[in-house]
């Protein structure tokens, strides 16, 4: 007789489920293992040197892509020179004393100051004025007044001195300096590293048991009964019997097992490992460009 709890308790679940988690570990293991192949034969050269015991040590140094570039180190720029001159329009009078020391120049509020003055001896005006280095975020405007000043001690007596700022401005075209550079760059930086991990597995078993049973029975029976009786000397009796019985009994029985597994797997790319993205992390220190020597 069919008994669904004596079948189900025959399958082995521990096997079935255990079975599948053990594939599951395994590829995750595999994977890892893939991984550090991945960074020991692309990232490094390995080889075998000795130490001071003489024993075989493994090293490895990292794989590096060199490049080569030009690296301009002085933009093309337009540089305007600038030269201050004055121009003695009248040289006024009474000039009697004073030195470049004794004077300066005032452009509006700006303050310039005098490298040489010379006088006429005879006229006592202002013969020529020569300025000092004007700074480059000074900017003057050709044709400005200026005002002459007396620093010294005592009055001078000189008026009417009117000057005027010339600024002559040179403009010129510097071309960029390029200097070719080379840069190493350790090729584990310029490509991901696969981290592979199951994010999580699903496991899917199912157990379909059909059980068919058919029975059949037949049963056939018959009786005849004949009877005759005749009373004289010669009387005669006549008993005549006739029976039939007929049986017939069917039984079948079927059991179907249907066995299904479903493993759903979703992997996706780990997070780096602290290890890992340290090595990198120096790796990417380890990165300068370096001058290339042109013929």
């Amino acid at each position: 007789m069919f008994n669904p709890g004596q079948e189900i308790s025959t399958i082995d679940f521990g096997a079935i489920i255990g079975g599948s988690l053990n594939a599951v570990i395994t590829a995750q293991s595999q994977s890892a293992n893939t991984t550090v192949d991945f960074i020991k034969n692309v990232g490094f050269n390995t080889s075998i040197t000795k130490d001071e015991n003489g024993n075989e040590v493994e090293s490895h140094t990292p794989i590096g892509v060199a490049f080569t570039y030009d690296k301009v180190t002085s933009p093309a720029q337009i540089v305007t020179d600038r030269t201050y001159t004055v121009s003695v329009v009248n040289g006024g009078s009474n000039y009697t004393k004073g030195t470049n020391k004794d004077y300066h120049l005032m452009a509006g509020v700006q303050r310039l100051d005098i490298d040489k003055i010379e006088f006429d001896e005879t006229t006592k005006a202002v013969k020529s004025i020569g300025l000092q280095k004007v700074p480059d975020s000074v900017e003057l405007a050709n044709g400005q007044t200026l005002n002459l000043v007396y620093d010294g001690d005592g009055t001078n007596e000189g008026t009417g001195a009117e000057l005027q700022l010339v600024v002559d401005e040179k403009t010129t075209s510097v071309p960029a300096v390029v200097q070719k550079m080379q840069i190493q760059v350790p090729i584990l930086t310029m490509m991901p590293i696969p981290f592979i991990k199951i994010a999580h597995a699903d496991i899917d078993f199912n157990v379909k048991i059909n059980s068919v049973s058919n029975t059949s029975n037949t049963s056939t029976s018959n009786t005849k009964v004949d009877a005759s009786h005749r009373n004289s000397f010669f009387g005669r009796t006549q008993l005549s019997a006739s029976f039939s019985n007929q049986k017939s009994s069917s039984s079948s029985e079927e059991v179907k097992k249907d066995y299904s597994l479903n493993i759903s797997i979703h992997a996706v790319q780990d997070d780096m490992p602290a290890g890992v993205s340290r090595i990198l992390d120096i790796l990417e220190e380890s990165v300068s460009s370096t001058p290339v020597a042109t013929a």
